[in-house]
């Protein structure tokens, strides 16, 4: 039986004072090989949404002042015990090489702005995979012993392929859309991702400059992945009437910062399904469905 690390909170950790651990911290971009990672878990009770921040994250992603929780606002809150665990001693990958590359929220009713959450957040064991290390951080959200939201954030530490076969470099099926699709675009601007860091916290430095994002190979600083989530569910949730919904993303090509982007949504018969694109509608940048449940 693996071993359990548990980290409790009174209020929301610093992710200001993580940083250090986040960018300087000496760890492996890997889990060692035959090294079993425990199950690290985090809680948190009565956990609720500042009022500031939320008007802020709404101005941000584009969700209209309803009331209720925007359907990926419960990452943000949840979002400092995330990276406590990323950076704590028990994970001993380093943080700032892994790729964000699917995201799963489930809400199983709107949440009152001003309703607090009782928060717990587990981190099982990693997966081997064809292209790297897969880690899945698994946060459930309760009211009064129920749950209301839940997230799966999948992450990867990448690693070359050794595959020789006829596979490498084969043309990927494209998407296929239908006719009847609804197109709607907007522009990622310039500073997008050091707005999106003021209210989320997340100042990873890809985000924030070109000149932070090229230490990292980046051309340009990109947008994060989360606010391209949350700016596409703003448009796509009012459209579909349900109380209980799931949203389920893969992150596909960065938003290299400005640029107008294109999303293309259709109906289907649980819901919708989206493609996030380039302006020319080219380039995919994220691909997912919005299903009731």
């Amino acid at each position: 039986m693996a071993e359990t690390v548990s980290m409790n909170f009174a209020s929301p950790p610093s992710v200001l004072c993580a940083l250090p651990k986040m960018f300087f911290a000496r760890r492996p971009t890997h889990v060692p090989k035959g090294q079993t990672l425990p199950l690290i878990e985090a809680r948190i009770e009565g956990l609720s949404a500042r009022p500031d921040n939320l008007e802020s994250y709404r101005r941000v992603c584009g969700f209209a002042a309803d009331g209720k929780l925007p359907i990926t606002y419960p990452h943000i809150m949840t979002m400092p015990l995330h990276v406590a665990m990323l950076t704590s001693d028990a994970f001993p990958v380093r943080l700032l090489g892994l790729v964000h590359v699917r995201n799963e929220i489930t809400s199983h009713r709107p949440i009152a702005a001003e309703e607090a959450l009782d928060v717990h957040c587990a981190l099982p064991a990693h997966r081997e995979t064809d292209r790297g290390q897969e880690f899945d951080l698994i946060t459930t959200a309760s009211i009064a012993g129920s749950a209301v939201w839940s997230e799966v954030s999948t992450f990867l530490a990448r690693r070359k392929s050794n595959r020789t076969d006829g596979a490498r470099g084969a043309a990927k099926p494209k998407d296929e859309v239908p006719e009847a699709v609804h197109t709607t675009s907007w522009r990622a601007d310039g500073d997008i991702g050091r707005r999106y860091a003021a209210v989320s916290g997340d100042y990873n430095l890809i985000h924030i400059a070109d000149v932070t994002a090229k230490l990292f190979g980046f051309n340009r600083a990109i947008a994060h992945g989360l606010w391209s989530l949350a700016r596409s569910a703003a448009e796509l949730r009012p459209r579909l009437a349900a109380d209980g919904v799931r949203l389920t993303a893969g992150f596909k090509l960065p938003i290299l910062l400005p640029a107008w982007v294109t999303l293309q949504s259709w109906e289907t018969g649980a819901g919708l399904a989206f493609n996030l694109k380039d302006a020319q509608g080219e380039k995919p940048h994220m691909s997912g469905v919005l299903d009731r449940l």
